[in-house]
C-alpha cells in the first residue's frame, strides 16, 4: 500500500497510518495474492488485495478491491489484468453479484484499466478541507 501511496502523493513523507487500515480490514476472509517474476519468489513484483464491501443502495455484499498493485517496471504486461481476473473469479464463487473499488482521480493508469475491464462510475468520494476557526 505504501508504495501505492508514495507514488501518487510524493509530497507526503508519512505514510504510517496505512497500517491501521491494514490492521483494521486484512483477515482470513480478505484473500492477498502475490505475483512473483519467473522461477523465484524472492521479490514480489505485483498484488491485490480483496475485501467487502455493501452496496448502499441494494444492500447486497459486494467484492471490493482494497489495493492493487504492480511495481513500475512491471506494467503494461497484464499483470493488473490477470490479477483482477483472480479477483473476479473468486467473487464468482463467493456468490457476489459485483466488484467495486476506489481509485485516485489521477491514477489515470488505473481508471484506464478498470474502464477496459468493465468497471463504472458509480458515485464519487468527496472531501472539503476544514479550517480551524
Amino acid at each position: 500500500m505504501t508504495l501505492t501511496y508514495q507514488e501518487l502523493f510524493p509530497q507526503v513523507q508519512d505514510f504510517s497510518h496505512l497500517a491501521r487500515t491494514v490492521e483494521q480490514y486484512f483477515s482470513a476472509e480478505t484473500p492477498l495474492w502475490w505475483v512473483f517474476p519467473e522461477n523465484t519468489t524472492a521479490q514480489k513484483v505485483g498484488c491485490i488485495w480483496v475485501g467487502n464491501g455493501v452496496d448502499q443502495i441494494q444492500g447486497d455484499r459486494y467484492a471490493h478491491i482494497f489495493l492493487l498493485y504492480v511495481k513500475p517496471d512491471h506494467r503494461r504486461q497484464g499483470l493488473g489484468q490477470r490479477l483482477m481476473q483472480q479477483a473476479q473469479t473468486w467473487a464468482r464463487k463467493r456468490g457476489d453479484r459485483q466488484m467495486g473499488l476506489h481509485v485516485f482521480c489521477q491514477n489515470q493508469a488505473a481508471i484506464a484499466l478498470y474502464q477496459r475491464l468493465g468497471f463504472q462510475t458509480q458515485s464519487w468520494l468527496m472531501l472539503k478541507p476544514l479550517k480551524e476557526l
